[in-house]
């Protein structure tokens, strides 16, 4: 009786859009064997280090996709990055097929006068620090008193809540406070800058709301007209999350303001000394006036504030050369933001990992069956610097250990102590699979929903 050769499938990724698909890959073909690589020694990308670090239940999300590694055979190689611990080529030769799913990792520029000054930091990295990315910073800078936020879309509501809530609001988080609390010490007004108007701003209603449970906040709205937010059946539902807002009661001697002005753009931003403050920040469109003094004049208002934080997108940045080949080899494919570009949910990524693996499984149909002796070589030597799901696990556990007081975890964010926190599995009772096997036939996972 012959036996049928089993596929092997190349993963570059490790976050949400790259455990989708391979969760989809194993419920279409039961004969793949999965390697997941991550440049980092941890696994799960935009869920550890760009989700807002209070979105537990956005979080808990890799509780699903552990069961890849623990019981569908899905092998982790962490702290193994394509490009510089093995080149694309030598993986594209060992495996049937290549799926890119590195994400996007820097944040866009705002190509506008000033916007290179110090006080400018974009969500992007904001979130990354807050969230204790290895090879960021290790502080977050001082927001002053006033800050702007320019983007009202999701990711902008994440730093304004964050700002906003109070210390208690964190329980049963991973949000580090001393970060925290060196960015928003002092603040005390937060403009929010939205291109769009109400009902096409790209925040989430339910991520609006989650603003209204903040109890000593006040908000104040610029640029929308009242009759907008009237409850009628025309109402979007981002103008009936906005009046909701509104309507709760508002303090009269609030800690923090925040103003979203919708249909406005910054237009420059200059310091009135050098490296002093406030940065006055010049805007123009209907959000750029308070609403009793309407006005038509061609010249933009300003604003003074102590700093900004761009949430305007992001670009591949330094992924460019694994986003070189795609589309381009018929047997290297892409999913995420890799794929569709910095837009979409977590929960969407769902849908496009079985896209991307009925992709995959139609090329692998009728693609040749790669030698798996050039595998096994390059796995085994991948073995000397990667870092096992299993030693993920020891990790996870240290941080859990030294979690503070209301805290889920805390995080080791320098890559040195990662590895050797990793490492010291070696010297314990728990056992690691070889890098060279796998299961003869890998469970498929089970469908949880989404969080």
């Amino acid at each position: 009786m012959t036996v049928e050769p089993r596929r092997a499938v190349a993963i570059i990724g490790s976050g949400p859009s790259a455990c989708y698909t391979a969760q989809a890959l194993l419920k279409l073909r039961r004969d793949v064997d999965i390697t997941m690589f991550e440049r980092l020694p941890v696994p799960y990308g935009l869920i550890r280090y760009g989700v807002a670090p209070d979105h537990v239940g956005t979080k808990a999300v890799t509780r699903q996709f552990d069961r890849l590694f623990t019981r569908s055979g899905v092998r982790f190689l962490g702290n193994v990055e394509v490009g510089r611990d093995v080149d694309l080529e030598s993986v594209r030769g060992a495996f049937d097929a290549t799926v890119v799913a590195t994400g996007l990792h820097a944040d866009a520029h705002l190509p506008l006068p000033g916007f290179d000054d110090a006080r400018v930091v974009g969500a992007g990295r904001f979130m990354r620090i807050l969230n204790q990315h290895p090879g960021d910073e290790v502080s977050l800078p001082s927001l002053g008193a006033r800050v702007a936020v320019v983007g009202n879309g999701n990711v902008a509501i994440d730093i304004v809540r964050l700002l906003a809530k109070h210390e208690t609001d964190f329980e049963g988080s991973d949000v580090h406070s001393p970060l925290l609390d060196q960015a928003s010490g002092e603040l005390r007004t937060i403009e929010v800058l939205g291109r769009s108007l109400v009902d096409q701003a790209k925040f989430t209603p339910s991520l609006l709301a989650e603003l209204g449970r903040i109890d000593d906040v006040r908000y104040e709205v610029v640029g929308v007209e009242a009759s907008s937010l009237e409850d009628s059946a025309e109402r979007s539902g981002q103008a009936a999350a906005l009046a909701a807002l509104l309507a709760r009661d508002q303090p009269t001697t609030p800690r923090i303001t925040v103003r979203l002005r919708f249909g406005v753009a910054p237009v420059a931003l200059a310091a009135e000394s050098e490296g002093g403050s406030p940065l006055r920040l010049s805007v123009a469109g209907p959000g750029s006036f308070e609403p009793q003094g309407a006005s038509t004049v061609a010249e933009p208002a300003s604003l003074d504030v102590d700093s900004v934080v761009t949430a305007v997108g992001f670009h591949r940045g330094d992924a460019h050369l694994l986003h070189a080949l795609l589309g381009h080899e018929r047997d290297v494919f892409a999913a995420g933001w890799a794929r569709r570009g910095p837009q979409g949910t977590i929960a969407e990524s769902r849908a496009e990992g079985q896209t991307v693996a009925r992709e995959v499984e139609e090329w692998l149909a009728s693609a040749d069956v790669k030698p798996e002796g050039e595998r096994a070589a390059l796995l085994a030597r991948l073995d000397e610097v990667s870092v096992s799901f299993a030693e993920w696990n020891v990790i996870d556990e240290h941080e859990q250990r030294q979690a503070g007081p209301g805290r889920v975890r805390a995080k080791e964010q320098d890559t040195e102590s990662l590895l050797r926190i990793a490492r010291s599995l070696s010297g314990s009772s728990a056992a690691v699979a070889p890098l060279s096997s796998h299961p003869s036939v890998p469970e498929a996972p089970t469908p949880d929903s989404d969080n």
